[in-house]
């Protein structure tokens, strides 16, 4: 296959992951969250502070809240410098699979055809551009497999192996747990022998960033951090699931999420797999996927983007499986095909990019907040008594006050009888039906079902 279809892949990969970052907003979740703990982090200087509303954000590792603060700093802060990270990740992914691909296959062509399935893999394209750690995390995880790999005929990269292992594990914390359960899996499958030097240097490279990490936040929060990650972790991993028995079903879970939504390349993948049964030298790519289910199944949250991980090792298999039972020819024929219409619809992305609003009102909101309130008041937030994460995450990110969260109808309560003078927004009901009648206000605007108003000090008159 001509070089230049390598090129041309790259080239498409490019529009379809850096064009839509120019276009929409962020979502709540993890967007805005992930993008406003990166702004405090510029705005305040301490890059070891990490907070979120005013409070130590203690959930996930620092990794990628320093990238886009890095981002931030270059750029300013804006929507498309919060996404780049995760498309200059996927961009490199596709040069990642293109490398493992042609290693593992011993084949240009077949590596071209597993390129071009990561390329175009639908649910991939869609993380490339959201600020989210997803894409950086299987970029650290594709690097450490690479790695891995060149250390069958130099150990010193199992160094290097570490090193993006703890990477993606100060990117998504336990989620990274996958790589070192990988590689051992395959040495002991494979009876490969490895200087015990150069595996204990790797595994320290590997968890001593991450170890040191919470240990300074123990050190710093103590009881408070135990509390926090207790909690988040209760929510995320080992809460209760309904019904009781789905404790027990994630892997289950995940196949058939997998099944359900990884076209057109299932059929190819699902022959390559049959292929990799055979050939000894191909076992690391399911041995790949059943690690990353393995870390998946058991959460309690059950996402098919916390799988991202194992995609590349779907491209590889599919490559294998379209080799083993297509002609070279007709791979060729259908390449020609594909990669060029893969470039139309890529110019076409770049021209008139996928816009997703998800924060119209916010940012219409937290417009108003800026030119009526100084950047210390704290600004008090109710919507409906709903624990809305997302706007309060979207009101940081755009505004830039720290909030007084409502999230129940006791707070709210608590507060129409003991108002403090200030900036509030609140649902246009919840404004019509119980600040409106009974608390002295000034209305200070509306966007959509969200009202931006200040309470008056006590014995002003209530407008009517």
């Amino acid at each position: 296959m001509p070089k230049p279809y390598f090129y041309a892949v790259l080239a498409a990969a490019a529009l379809v992951f850096f064009a839509p970052i120019r276009a929409g907003d962020l979502p709540g979740y993890d967007d805005a969250l992930y993008s406003h703990i990166a702004k405090g982090l510029v705005e305040s200087g301490d890059w070891l502070t990490l907070t979120s509303n005013g409070f130590p954000a203690l959930e996930h590792p620092p990794l990628f809240d320093w990238m886009l603060a890095a981002m931030f700093r270059v750029f300013g802060f804006s929507d498309a410098a919060a996404k780049f990270p995760a498309a200059l990740a996927a961009f490199g992914c596709i040069l990642l699979a293109y490398w493992l691909a042609r290693r593992l296959l011993d084949d240009r062509l077949s590596a071209l055809v597993a390129m071009f399935a990561l390329a175009t893999t639908m649910y991939f394209i869609k993380y490339a551009s959201h600020a989210m750690t997803d894409v950086p995390f299987l970029f650290f995880f594709l690097a450490a497999v690479c790695c891995y790999l060149k250390s069958q005929q130099d150990n010193r990269w199992l160094l290097c192996a570490g090193a993006f292992t703890a990477c993606a594990q100060m990117t998504r914390g336990f989620a990274g747990l996958a790589l070192p359960i990988l590689f051992i899996a395959d040495l002991a499958i494979a009876r490969r022998r490895v200087s015990i030097a150069y595996a204990t240097a790797a595994l320290a490279i590997a968890f001593a960033p991450i170890t040191l990490w919470y240990a300074y936040w123990i050190h710093r929060y103590g009881d408070y951090f135990f509390e926090t990650h207790r909690a988040w972790m209760q929510r995320e991993v080992y809460g209760p699931l309904t019904p009781a028995w789905r404790r027990y079903t994630g892997l289950f879970e995940y196949l058939w999420m997998i099944l359900k939504s990884y076209w057109p390349w299932l059929p190819a993948m699902l022959a390559g797999l049959a292929v990799a049964w055979r050939n000894p030298k191909l076992r690391i790519l399911p041995l790949w996927i059943a690690a990353v289910l393995l870390v998946c199944a058991p959460a309690r949250s059950r996402v098919l983007r916390y799988a991202l991980p194992a995609y590349p090792a779907f491209s590889i298999l599919a490559a294998a499986g379209i080799r083993a039972f297509i002609g070279e020819r007709r791979i060729e024929q259908g390449l020609r095909i594909l990669i060029p219409a893969f470039g139309a619809a890529a110019i076409f992305v770049a021209i008139r990019p996928p816009a997703s609003e998800h924060a119209t009102e916010i940012r219409e909101i937290a417009a108003l907040t800026r030119s009526v309130a100084p950047a210390a008041e704290r600004i008090v937030f109710y919507d409906q008594g709903q624990p809305r994460f997302d706007e309060t995450n979207q009101l940081q990110w755009y505004g830039n006050h720290t909030l007084v969260a409502l999230y129940d109808r006791a707070a709210f309560e608590r507060f129409l009888k003991q108002p403090a003078p200030g900036v509030f927004i609140v649902d246009q009901g919840s404004y019509r039906d119980d600040i409106e009648p009974r608390l002295p206000n000034r209305l200070i605007g509306r966007a959509g079902r969200l009202v931006c108003g200040r309470i008056l000090p006590a014995g002003s008159a209530i407008p009517r």
